[in-house]
């Protein structure tokens, strides 16, 4: 009996044809990769990010792709994309080119995997384009949120931080929620339009639309509610933005304290009664100094000791005097140097070193922290998630002359746990710098201050963005906070060297914003919110979910990598 021919699988691989750079797939990418970027500051045209998409969602749904080494080409458009969005990064220190251009490099590589898992579901399993396209696309952004420490600036949903209702589903699915609307609405535009003989489909329009009318309805419905603890006395806080440009191997420490010592002052002149002031991380340009275990000079008369000794008590004294003298400006009203009735607290960014007997430092923290007016540290906080390649370099542990190629002396050491500080009736978590890019840790670290029974009411973010001098990483940086507002509903405080300093509501409205680049005293007036947020108990389990597909995709689609091809189709191992 003759054997029927095995029906031929759908080709989810590119076909031999014209080089990819004279290609229309290149032409599709890079178109996809231009409109995405500039849906994002510095142009910041957002409604444009709802068809932003639609070129790569296109080479998702197409039968084949055209042109040779097509995800190539795709990658390609992607590192475009990302230099263009990452430019500010190179800015501080010529060394930080290198940093600028791999984390591009790396991150274009999401691009053409995006392309390539959706095309496994829709042209091998026969999945809806408009399940696929969202479901891969939030996979990917939550594996690059947790791979090699995580990247989660720049989400899909970013692009929508102007359109308060849509952002109110981030109490439920996080941020990564909007990217996966986003994205959903994207691939029904794609789908509806016609091709290879088709002709336009118009169901997908209805569940775009369906989708948008849920997703606004909840987002009104948690705009119009009243938080349950929004009849509080407010807390007054003074968000101290200076702007001084950071350049790494530059000390400036004189300079750093006049400026914020007189936006300080002006701030106290300006508001007789302020509970907090808080000042940037790093700008207080002193750092903190500790032995590791109380140095014993008179044990053998050791002259090595007595040295150590002399220099702890010297840090310290510095440390203590400098401190002293702002916590004392702080509290001083007008020029007749008279005192609040209520005492204003310090809280403020600096490091702190840990030495050990030999002298050498054993640890160093950067460091959040808070001060009475007396001058006295009453609470500490120290970072948890240091940045790779600007407070750490990986396998410099076992290489310490990794750090000697670069401007930088040494790692930081990684902080034991969130902190609840106590100002004026309310429990304040502080976070430093780029912590709060990263969504699961500011949760995990709310939800621990819960259980501790120090429930948040106010997350603080300490941050110095003057190494970007002004670019768009500021935005990207201030639109991560929006979003952690909502995720937790908690309100949000933001004191950033360059700006962007901040208020936020737990709605994620912007109630003050500084200017780029300027100095200016903010004054926030918060009160807590006190609502529950879902995303505390389901956290990123539904993304999770998506991105356990997307390993699953990647398993199907390796059995179809080709090993040959015979004409213009290809040939793929069964």
């Amino acid at each position: 009996m003759q054997q029927r021919a095995p029906k031929p699988r759908p080709a989810i691989l590119p076909v031999a044809a014209a080089p990819f750079w004279r290609s229309k797939t290149l032409g599709l990418a890079l178109a996809g990769a231009m409109l995405l970027w500039l849906s994002f500051p510095p142009l910041d045209l957002w409604p444009l990010a709802w068809l932003a998409l639609l070129p790569w969602v296109w080479l998702v749904r197409q039968r084949e792709l055209a042109g040779g080494r097509s995800y190539q080409a795709i990658w390609l458009a992607g590192f475009v994309h990302w230099l263009l969005m990452l430019y500010g990064i190179s800015k501080a220190h010529p060394a930080l080119i290198a940093g600028w251009i791999a984390l591009s490099w790396y991150l274009a590589f999401y691009v053409p995997i995006f392309v390539w898992l959706a095309r496994v579901a829709v042209h091998r399993l026969g999945v809806s384009l408009v399940v696929a396209a969202p479901v891969v696309w939030v996979g990917l952004e939550l594996i690059r949120g947790h791979l090699i420490t995580g990247f989660s600036a720049g989400l899909l949903g970013h692009t929508q931080v102007e359109w308060t209702a849509l952002l109110q589903i981030s109490d439920l699915v996080g941020a990564y929620g909007v990217s996966f609307v986003v994205m959903l609405v994207a691939a029904c535009l794609a789908r509806m339009l016609p091709l290879a003989g088709q002709r336009w489909t118009f169901w997908p329009a209805g569940l775009a639309a369906a989708t948008l009318a849920a997703v606004l309805a909840y987002g009104h419905y948690r705009l119009g509610e009243t938080p349950p603890k929004a009849a509080r006395e407010p807390v007054r806080v003074a968000l101290i933005q200076g702007s001084l440009d950071t350049v790494f191997d530059v000390s400036r420490v004189d300079e750093t304290f006049q400026h914020y010592g007189r936006l300080t002052s002006e701030a106290r002149a300006a508001n007789p009664r302020l509970d907090l002031v808080i000042w940037p991380e790093s700008m207080f340009a002193i750092a903190e100094v500790v032995a590791e275990e109380p140095v014993n000079a008179a044990a053998g008369d050791d002259p090595a000791a007595k040295t150590l000794e002399k220099q702890l008590a010297a840090y310290e004294g510095q440390f203590r005097a400098v401190l002293a003298g702002e916590t004392a400006r702080a509290n001083i009203v007008g020029i007749a140097g008279e005192r609040q009735p209520t005492p204003t607290l310090l809280m403020f960014g600096t490091n702190r070193h840990v030495i050990g007997p030999d002298g050498a430092v054993r640890h160093s923290y950067n460091a959040a922290l808070l001060a009475d007016p007396e001058g006295q540290v009453i609470g500490r906080y120290y970072k948890m998630h240091p940045v790779m390649f600007g407070e750490y370099i990986p396998f410099a542990d076992s290489f310490p002359w990794l750090y000697q190629i670069t401007p930088m002396t040494g790692g930081l050491s990684i902080g034991d746990g969130p902190k609840a500080f106590q100002v004026g009736g309310l429990a304040m978590s502080p976070s430093i710098c780029f912590e709060s890019v990263v969504p699961q840790l500011i949760r995990q670290q709310v939800v621990e201050l819960k259980h501790r029974g120090t429930p948040a009411d106010v997350l603080v973010n300490v941050t110095n963005d003057g190494w970007f001098w002004g670019t768009a990483i500021l935005d990207l940086h201030f639109r991560c906070a929006i979003f952690r507002a909502i995720e937790n509903r908690n309100p949000v405080v933001i004191a950033a060297n360059t700006g962007f300093s901040g208020w936020i509501d737990g709605n994620g409205r912007v109630l003050a914003q500084g200017p780029r680049r300027a100095p200016q005293v903010l004054i926030a007036e918060v009160v807590p919110d006190g609502r529950a947020s879902p995303y505390h108990w389901l956290g990123d389990w539904p993304a999770t979910l998506c991105g356990l597909t997307c390993l699953g995709l990647a398993a199907i689609g390796w059995r179809t990598v080709p090993t040959g091809k015979v004409g213009a189709v290809e040939k793929v191992r069964q």
